[in-house]
């Protein structure tokens, strides 16, 4: 039985890297420096790049409506 991601990074990690493995993120602990290293092994992208990826701030749909049309 698969676990849910508990942190809101270990969510957006998995909404932006679908196959990452569960238990290894689940062992980062929702630290943003080790989910990026964990990413970094399967991407070309630096750590630095992951890391503000997940860490960015979220967007309201009224501002992509806004913004985007």
């Amino acid at each position: 039985m698969a676990m849910a991601p508990t942190s809101p990074l270990e969510r957006r990690a998995l909404t932006l890297w679908p196959r990452l493995d569960r238990a290894a993120l689940r062992r980062c602990r929702g630290d943003a420096t080790r989910i990026a290293g964990l990413v970094a092994r399967r991407t070309s992208l630096p750590p630095e790049a992951i890391r503000d990826l997940l860490t960015m701030p979220e967007v309201a749909r009224t501002e992509i409506d806004t913004w985007f049309g």
